[in-house]
């Protein structure tokens, strides 16, 4: 089960790996925060992913009155916070004009800090990840 993808995800994994820290991405649909719920209790069913130090998450789903309604976490989940990384992954998905969309970068901390590079890595990982799912 550990390297199965559900079905309906795309995941990228590694996206990434910068000085033992690894990145991967993972996309699935929403339309509602139940199917939020759910993508996200298929992820962490993954032992590795339930081990990740950061699952930061961001979806945007299209109401029935025609408006959008955002959604950022900085650590869902997660022993730790990546203060403002989901603000990163919110606006790519804002900037790609994504809806009915969530998107988790997921890190595993390798013990040396990145700086800023960490959020260059997390933004990256979010516009790839949606290259990978038809609009």
């Amino acid at each position: 089960m550990d390297n199965q993808v559900p079905q309906g995800m795309v995941r990228i994994d590694p996206f990434v790996i910068d000085r033992r820290s690894r990145y991967a991405a993972t996309a699935f649909p929403v339309r509602s925060e139940a199917e939020f719920a759910q993508g996200m209790k298929q992820l962490l069913r993954v032992k590795r992913y339930r081990q990740a130090d950061h699952h930061i998450v961001a979806y945007r789903i299209k109401t029935g009155s025609g408006g959008v309604r955002d959604y950022k976490n900085d650590g869902y989940r997660s022993p730790s916070k990546e203060a403002g990384a989901g603000m990163l992954v919110l606006e790519a998905l804002r900037q790609a004009e994504r809806c009915n969309l969530c998107v988790v970068v997921t890190r595993w901390y390798g013990g040396v800090h990145l700086g800023p590079d960490r959020f260059k890595h997390v933004k990256k990982a979010a516009e790839e990840i949606m290259e990978r799912i038809p609009q």
